[in-house]
């Protein structure tokens, strides 16, 4: 339980460090859509597919799983982020601006997920 524990916790560490620059980087581009958020969601998705495919055939350690799925994907990926964002447009009558932000972090996730499954896939097959 400790090992657990801990690998959650570096992982965690790291993909909130990494979401926070990712923020402080892109966010300040272009204000109707944080683009930090963005891309650390998609970024997140992608890895956890990869993540998940590659762990799924793997003799490694779980507490490998919990660093990089639970502890970095979950601290990297920014749902609250996400919908205080979102909320934020639509409180300021920005109806499209926030209808093309969900559907871009949405619809982008669920395909960079899908990326990631397949890019395992292909190493793995190839």
């Amino acid at each position: 339980m400790p090992y657990s524990l801990l690998a959650i916790a570096v992982g965690a560490v790291l993909g909130a460090w990494l979401r926070w620059g990712i923020g402080q980087w892109l966010n300040p581009l272009f204000v109707s859509l944080p683009l930090g958020t963005l891309t650390a969601n998609l970024l997140g998705a992608f890895i956890i597919g990869l993540a998940t495919a590659w762990l799924a055939n793997s003799t490694l350690s779980p507490n490998i799983k919990l660093l990089l799925v639970t502890g970095f994907c979950g601290a990297l990926t920014t749902f609250s982020t996400f919908s205080l964002e979102m909320l934020d447009l639509l409180q300021r009558t920005r109806l499209m601006a926030a209808l093309t932000g969900i559907a871009v972090h949405v619809g982008g996730s669920l395909i960079c997920t899908a990326l990631g499954l397949a890019c395992y896939d292909w190493w793995a097959n190839r």
